[in-house]
């Protein structure tokens, strides 16, 4: 009777990992699982839990849904592979469920790059049916401070470093150097060729319109330039504001934005009540003069990147401000204490990776 149920327990089994590209991992079984990147459905013994979280000796790796009624994960395991302790996180609950081996495989997926140019902004997006674009590029070479990059012309070395030389979009959302000087890198390095760009002034795109990354990953610009045609507006305030989209995610870039383009953005109709938004990008690195709590309950997401170099002198991020995210709740990830950040996504789920311990600075 015992061989015959464990014959039928094992047959279950089988029948499960044969359902299309499904996996389902229960996570409270030994030995050790040794897993590769697809789609899971993380079974640890009926627990509730908001999202995952993989942490390694080196890097940490939390998955989360780009919906609440998605039950299966998908696992992007690019990076660092090895041994990681697998915890789920429901609220401010954090458990251990087991110990697994992730294999060093890349997906063919979305990835977004918030690169780490200490104080500045710099996103480098990869659709994967497309040239790879750039949001804003820090301070470059213009930086003469640690804090704003030391001189040193980091997007460009990224670019360069990950063999990167044709891009579509170069969008610098404000005419501030921690904003435009890694873009003005590129524009004067001869190696380098990009299709447009783009700039609150480019008489062609209006808030509404919607630019192609690639075929399968769009924005939507919510705001640029002046409000409401008034030629005070601030500089921050004429931040070009894009909402990327890719299947079910939805990350918010919101260059340096203040209150008075926030409330405009709302006004605008551009956003519906609790949009809730898998990322969303701090606005003015996380300064007192943005992130108003309207802002952040109709956009209520469910990761805040923070990009504000360490030690800079303007306070940022506003304590304030990260204790309005935390209270969404949202969970909060700052450039000045991590370091660069990749996201990924298949339009259905998503993945931040990143490093236990920032990486040193390079000192030239």
């Amino acid at each position: 009777m015992k061989f015959i149920l464990t014959v039928s327990i094992f047959l279950s089994l089988i029948s499960l990992f044969l359902q299309g590209c499904e996996k389902r991992i229960f996570l409270t079984k030994d030995p050790e699982i040794i897993i590769m990147d697809g789609r899971y459905v993380f079974d640890p013994a009926g627990a509730e839990y908001d999202r995952l979280i993989l942490s390694g000796s080196e890097m940490i790796k939390e998955l989360s849904s780009c919906r609440e009624e998605e039950k299966q994960l998908s696992l992007f395991s690019v990076g660092l592979h090895g041994y990681y302790d697998l915890l789920t996180v429901s609220g401010k609950d954090t458990s251990l469920v087991n110990n697994i081996y992730l294999s060093k495989i890349s997906e063919n997926v979305l990835k977004i790059t918030v690169l780490d140019v200490d104080q500045g902004d710099c996103f480098i997006i990869f659709p994967p049916d497309g040239k790879p674009s750039v949001i804003d590029g820090g301070y470059g070479s213009k930086g003469w401070l640690d804090w704003q990059g030391g001189g040193s012309a980091k997007l460009v070395d990224r670019l360069v470093e990950e063999d990167i030389f044709e891009l579509k979009y170069l969008v610098e959302t404000h005419h501030h150097a921690d904003h435009y000087g890694g873009l003005y890198d590129i524009r004067d390095d001869g190696r380098f060729s990009y299709d447009y760009y783009l700039t609150y002034l480019s008489g062609s795109l209006a808030a509404g319109d919607t630019i192609h990354f690639s075929d399968t990953v769009k924005g939507v610009i919510l705001h640029k330039g002046l409000i409401n045609q008034d030629p005070g507006t601030h500089e921050n305030d004429r931040s070009i504001v894009i909402r990327l989209f890719y299947h079910n995610f939805d990350m918010l870039f919101t260059g340096d934005i203040q209150n008075e383009a926030e409330d405009h953005i709302i006004s605008s109709g551009y956003l519906e009540d609790s949009e809730l938004f898998e990322v969303l990008k701090v606005a003015h690195h996380g300064s007192s003069s943005s992130s108003s709590q309207e802002f952040l309950d109709i956009t209520l997401p469910l990761y805040s990147i923070i990009t504000s170099g360490e030690g800079n002198p303007y306070g940022h991020p506003s304590e304030d401000v990260v204790q309005r995210l935390l209270n969404l709740p949202s969970s909060v990830l700052r450039t000045d204490n991590k370091g660069t950040l990749e996201i990924f996504s298949d339009g259905l789920t998503f993945q931040i990776s990143y490093y236990t311990v920032k990486p040193a600075k390079i000192m030239r």
